[in-house]
């Protein structure tokens, strides 16, 4: 009986809190502290109360306390903002600074039941360094804060757990997170996958091509490899492996293209919005930046798959398994309508959140038909109550990665320390760019281990992305050249979040499945080197040097491609591989003479391949002719 109480309760706040995402930042304004304290209440609710499953009488309440504590706790601010306003930052006694460490202790046990518990062990060492930290000698060391201090910092001021990174979280990114979850449910992730096995399921190499658009797609709009994994894998793994992939190839696949969904435009990840945020660039501006990067990215995945394909003697996918074009057009306009929607409010100079919610409204209608575009009233409830539940749920989710965050870039803004860690990057990479690019990216890569890309990306960005500034980077290549290492955490071992996903649908061994992905997904670890030192791939730059450096990255990636899988014009064995993949680095190298001698030495590999393959096809031809 409580449980089902519970869960209708909960669907009537994930309705409440589709509503207010939706009109809040379009139609109606109030002060930011009000706002944040009530997304991330109704946030805390979804975290709480909200999971599937049985529970026990101890489970409930634990969960019905913990959502009590939140939702009065943020209550209290919204209650009592135009009070709390007036004190100036500090609190007025010792209620309000253990109201302030009660809700974060909240906050991170929500984080931890919805993402790893790195995530809340990493914010608590930063609080702990908070407390503690003038016990430390030397300049890493600061000033004893008393518990009023912190406490007040924290709960009463829009430096702690009501700051920026909660109000992206309530300003852009839920409107952003339902509409993706309108456009799949309503029958957008179906039209994802017939426009992909229709675009590349007839070619060499056909259901990875298809796994690697679909997943291109569907990122696109969900900004999570892990979800992204989950939904087009149950059904490119299942598919691949029916036509004789290896399993860990499968699975590679798939939680590469997954990874790369999260810098796709035109949603990405939640860490565009938060780049838009913090260095006070345009969404759009963000969006068309990070495009040939993407586009480099996945142009890497599919030459992986081709050549890895050529050498195994896979084939595409059989012509009835192809859907037609009246079929594959019509399913694909549940989602073009609603991206073509979002580009049009963008393009016109409208805000992310203006153009959202006009994309979100266009996909009701949607939600009415079928696949075949014919009425059916009785589909579109369930589809209507799938969309807003995960929508919430997801909404729930960044929330939670987000105001943990801010616990973190509070503590560091507050104490410092970030400008401490910053000169020490700078000191010991002796101002050089490219050390401090390794750095940075090292930090970007073992912080996402452990954490989401959106917390991983905030505090490797807060700490490492004044250098590369400093250094000469642009604000939008410095905060991209993180965003993109943080995303290569989930395929980097040994805590790669999606390969594990992925190997455990498709029954296969981890370690293959993360060698293979290393493979196909090179390229991220690369391009953003490759546009640290040449901006004119995020579009900075004159025409001719944008065309020209997009032709050398793409030459680049198709040598080592090439050098990776073992196959060129014919099967190669080891030293053309090592030369191939050296081609492929001198040509990223942006020196003339290296790019020269990286096309020479590519080229004779390639000629020598070629000679091998036409010699082995005239022996074949001479062997049937003559038996």
């Amino acid at each position: 009986m409580l449980q089902e109480i519970v869960r209708r309760f909960v669907f009537a706040v994930s309705l409440f809190f589709l509503l207010f995402q939706m009109i809040l930042p379009v139609y109606a304004f109030m002060p930011n502290m009000r706002e944040r304290a009530i997304h991330l209440s109704l946030a805390l609710i979804m975290i709480f109360l909200g999971g599937n499953g049985a529970r026990s009488r101890l489970r409930w309440t634990v969960d019905l306390l913990l959502t009590g504590m939140g939702v009065v706790l943020c209550g209290y601010v919204l209650v009592r903002f135009d009070a709390i306003i007036e004190q100036y930052g500090a609190a007025t006694g010792p209620m309000q600074v253990w109201m302030g460490f009660i809700l974060v202790l909240v906050i991170l046990e929500g984080a931890r039941r919805m993402v790893r518990p790195a995530l809340p062990i990493i914010a608590s060492l930063f609080l702990l360094y908070a407390v503690f930290g003038h016990l430390i000698p030397g300049k890493f060391g600061h000033p004893e804060y008393s518990f009023e201090t912190l406490g007040s910092m924290l709960y009463v001021t829009t430096g702690g757990i009501w700051g920026q990174l909660l109000g992206v979280s309530a300003n852009i990114i839920a409107i952003f997170v339902f509409l993706g979850a309108f456009i799949v449910y309503t029958g957008g992730g179906s039209g994802f996958m017939k426009i992909s096995v229709r675009l590349a399921g007839r070619y060499t190499g056909g259901p990875a091509n298809v796994a690697t658009l679909a997943s291109a797609l569907f990122g696109s709009v969900s900004g999570s490899a892990s979800a992204n994994v989950a939904s087009t894998g149950a059904f490119t793994i299942p598919m691949m492996k029916r036509l004789g992939y290896k399993p860990e190839l499968a699975a590679a696949v798939e939680a590469v293209a997954s990874t790369g969904g999260q810098i796709m435009p035109p949603i990405m990840g939640a860490g565009a919005f938060l780049m838009a945020e913090l260095i006070q660039t345009p969404y759009l501006k963000i969006v068309l930046s990070a495009a040939l990067p993407a586009i480099l990215y996945f142009f890497a995945v599919g030459s992986g798959i081709h050549f890895y394909a050529k050498r195994a003697g896979y084939r595409g996918m059989a012509e009835e398994d192809i859907p037609s074009w009246p079929e594959t057009i019509k399913a694909s306009g549940f989602f073009l309508v609603p991206f073509a929607m979002l580009a049009y409010w963008l393009i016109q100079g409208y805000t992310p959140q203006y153009a959202a919610f006009w994309a979100t409204a266009s996909t009701l209608p949607f939600a009415f038909l079928n696949e075949n575009w014919r009425l059916d009233l009785r589909s579109a409830i369930p589809k209507f109550r799938l969309a807003v539940q995960n929508g919430a749920r997801q909404a729930a989710l960044i929330a939670s990665i987000c105001a943990s965050a801010q616990v973190i870039v509070a503590v560091i803004a507050f104490t410092g320390l970030g400008v401490k860690i910053s000169s020490g990057i700078l000191a010991f990479s002796k101002e050089s760019l490219f050390m401090s690019l390794v750095l940075t990216g090292l930090t970007s890569i073992i912080l996402g281990m452990e954490v989401p890309t959106t917390a991983a990306y905030i505090v490797a960005v807060v700490v490492g992305g004044p250098v590369l500034i400093e250094l000469g980077l642009p604000p939008i290549a410095a905060h991209l050249f993180v965003f993109y290492l943080a995303i290569m955490s989930a395929v980097t071992p040994p805590v790669c979040g999606a390969v594990f996903i992925a190997a455990g649908m498709a029954d296969a061994d981890w370690v293959e499945t993360a060698k293979f992905g290393l493979k196909l997904s090179f390229a991220a670890f690369l391009l953003p080197f490759v546009f640290a030192y040449n901006p004119s791939l995020l579009l900075i730059g004159s025409a001719a040097a944008i065309v020209m450096n997009v032709l050398r990255a793409a030459l680049a990636i198709v040598f080592l491609s090439s050098g990776f899988m073992g196959y060129l014009a014919s099967t190669l064995k080891i030293i053309p591989r090592l030369a191939l993949m050296a081609a492929g680095l001198l040509i990223i190298i942006p020196d003339l003479r290296a790019d020269v001698i990286g096309i020479a030495l590519g080229g004779a590999i390639w000629y020598f391949s070629w000679k091998r393959r036409r010699s082995a096809a005239a022996v074949d031809m001479l062997s049937k002719s003559h038996p």
